[in-house]
C-alpha cells in the first residue's frame, strides 16, 4: 500500500537527487517546478512557506524542505526514505572520491594535477555565495556592524568557539533595532522530550569522546568526528557553503588534520555534484581519518554524513507542527538575519585566508573573477564550471 500510494513521489525525488545542482536556491526552483507545478504534491504557496520555515532552522535548507514535503504526505516513513534518497548520490560520490585519492593521490592523479584550477574556482564560488546572501541580509546598519565584527573577531580569535559565540551575539544585536514587525505571542507547545533528545545526542557524544581518548585514534576519533559534525549541523544557517569556515577552523587551524588546499579542493569538486552541499562533510570527515587506513577513512566519511544531517532533520520533525507560529515571531526573524550576517563575515574572512594560502598568481585571480561573473549570469550551472576547470587543468 505504501509503495502504491507514494511510488510516483519517490521516483521524482530520485530524479531530483541526480539533477538538482546549484545549492538551496536552485533546488527550491526545481522543487517548485516538479513537485508543485507539475505534480501538485504540494501547492506553490505551501512549498514557499515550508522553505521559509526551514530557512530559520540550522541545517541543510533544501534537504529539510524536501524531507518536510515527504513528512506532510506520508509522515515519518516517507520522510526518512526521502532523506536517504536525496543525500545518497552526493554522499556516495564523495566516498568514491576518497577511494580514488587513497589509491592515486601519490601517483598519476598528482601528476595530472586535475584540481589545479579547482581551488581558485572554489574561492569564486564562496565569494558569489557571500554576495548572494549579502543582497538579502545586509539591508540595515546592524547587519553591517555584525558583518564587520565577525570578520574582525575571526581574525583576532581563531578558535572553534568563535562562531558559536558569534551566533549568540549576532542574534542579540540584530534585535536591537526598530522595524515594522508585529509582536507575536510566544505560544509553542514544544515536545520537550524531543528537544532533550536533540541536545542529549550532542552531550553524550562529547562525553564519550573525552572518556575514549586514552584508547587511541581508532576508537576516539570517530566519536570526535560525530560530535564535530553534529555541532556544525546544529549551528549552520543559510546553506552548506557556510560549513567551509567551520571545517577550516576545526580541521586545518585547530587539529591540523587537513591542509587548506585539500579542504578547498574538496569544496570545489563538491560544486559539480547534485544534491545537498552538506555532503562536503563526507569528504572532509573521511580525509581526517586517512592515516588509519581506507576502512576508517570510509567510516569517517559515513559517520560525518550521518552527523551533519541528523540535527537539522531532528529539528524539522520536532518543530514542523509549529512552524506557522515560529515564522511570525519577530525575535526569530531578526535573529536569523543577524546570524546570517555573522556567517557572511566569517565566510569572507575564511575566503581571504584560503586565497593567502594559494600562490595568488594572476591566473588564479582571473579564474576567481571569471567564476564569479559566470555564476552571476545565472545561466551556466555550477557543475559545468567545475568540469571546465578540471578539463582545463588536464589539457594545460
Amino acid at each position: 500500500m505504501f509503495w502504491r500510494v507514494h511510488i510516483d513521489f519517490i521516483i521524482d525525488v530520485i530524479r531530483l537527487s541526480f539533477t538538482a545542482f546549484g545549492g538551496p536556491q536552485a533546488h527550491l526552483t526545481l522543487m517548485l517546478d516538479r513537485l508543485a507545478r507539475k505534480k501538485n504534491y504540494i501547492t506553490e504557496s505551501e512549498l514557499l512557506e515550508l522553505s521559509a520555515f526551514c530557512g530559520i532552522l540550522p541545517g541543510p535548507t533544501s534537504t529539510q524542505t524536501i524531507t518536510g514535503i515527504a513528512y506532510k504526505r506520508g509522515k515519518l516513513p516517507l520522510a526518512a526514505l526521502t532523506l536517504l534518497i536525496w543525500i545518497l548520490p552526493a554522499t556516495l560520490a564523495m566516498l568514491s572520491l576518497l577511494v580514488i585519492l587513497n589509491f592515486v593521490d601519490k601517483g598519476a592523479f598528482q601528476k595530472l594535477n586535475l584540481t589545479e584550477y579547482v581551488q581558485p574556482m572554489a574561492i569564486g564560488f564562496m565569494l558569489y555565495s557571500a554576495f548572494k546572501m549579502g543582497k538579502v541580509v545586509l539591508t540595515y546598519i546592524n547587519a553591517w556592524i555584525i558583518l564587520i565584527s565577525a570578520i574582525v573577531l575571526s581574525a583576532l580569535i581563531p578558535s572553534v568557539f568563535t562562531f558559536p559565540a558569534l551566533v549568540v551575539i549576532s542574534a542579540l544585536v540584530a534585535n536591537f533595532r526598530k522595524d515594522n514587525l508585529v509582536p507575536y505571542k510566544f505560544q509553542l507547545p514544544l515536545r520537550w522530550s524531543n528537544i532533550f533528545l536533540f541536545f542529549g545526542i550532542f552531550i553524550a557524544t562529547a562525553i564519550l569522546g573525552k572518556l575514549l581518548r586514552p584508547l587511541g585514534g581508532t576508537v576516539y576519533r570517530p566519536f570526535v568526528l560525530f560530535e564535530n559534525f553534529y555541532r556544525f549541523g546544529s549551528m549552520v544557517f543559510g546553506g552548506g557553503h557556510l560549513l567551509y569556515p567551520l571545517m577550516y577552523e576545526q580541521f586545518v587551524l585547530h587539529k591540523h588534520y587537513l591542509s587548506a588546499s585539500e579542504i578547498l579542493t574538496g569544496y570545489g569538486i563538491q560544486q559539480a555534484l547534485p544534491g545537498p552541499v552538506f555532503s562536503i562533510a563526507t569528504y572532509t570527515g573521511g580525509l581526517t581519518m586517512r592515516d588509519l587506513g581506507l576502512r576508517y577513512e570510509l567510516l569517517g566519511g559515513t559517520i560525518s554524513a550521518i552527523a551533519i544531517f541528523l540535527p537539522g532533520t531532528l529539528l524539522l520533525f520536532f518543530l514542523f507542527p509549529f512552524w506557522e507560529h515560529l515564522r511570525q515571531y519577530p525575535f526569530i526573524k531578526r535573529s536569523l538575519m543577524g546570524i546570517n550576517a555573522a556567517a557572511i563575515g566569517m565566510l569572507l574572512f575564511t575566503t581571504f585566508v584560503s586565497f593567502k594560502n594559494m600562490d595568488g598568481s594572476l591566473l588564479d585571480i582571473f579564474i576567481i573573477i571569471a567564476t564569479f561573473i559566470l555564476l552571476s549570469t545565472e545561466k551556466i550551472p555550477g557543475a559545468f564550471i567545475v568540469l571546465a576547470a578540471i578539463l582545463a587543468a588536464w589539457i594545460w
